[in-house]
């Protein structure tokens, strides 16, 4: 448990340089997501939020199964479970961006 406190540290301290050395104006502008027959609007605040959970849980983690030493069966999951939806961040996202 000690090792996955730490590598979500480590994706904090991440995260926050990151903040700070990215000069990025969004503006008042949604993310309009489009699936299926359905609109979803999105404040860019929310989606960068949701990102970041991400990024932070899969620290979190893959810190989890290291320190257990691939034992914990929980940890184990949640990296699947946080990969999972990383791909599928990553997917729409491209895709979204990709066809402006």
């Amino acid at each position: 448990m000690k090792t996955a406190l730490i590598f979500l540290v480590i994706a904090i301290g991440i995260l926050v340089l990151l903040w700070l050395s990215v000069d990025v104006w969004l503006g008042d502008s949604t993310l309009d997501i489009h699936y299926h027959d359905n609109y979803f609007v999105v404040h860019p605040w929310y989606f960068g939020l949701i990102v970041s959970m991400l990024f932070a849980g899969t620290f979190f983690s893959v810190g989890g199964v290291i320190g257990t030493k691939f034992l914990n069966r929980v940890f184990i999951a949640l990296v699947l479970i946080f990969l999972i939806a990383d791909i599928f961040v990553t997917w729409k996202a491209y895709r979204l961006f990709h066809h402006l």
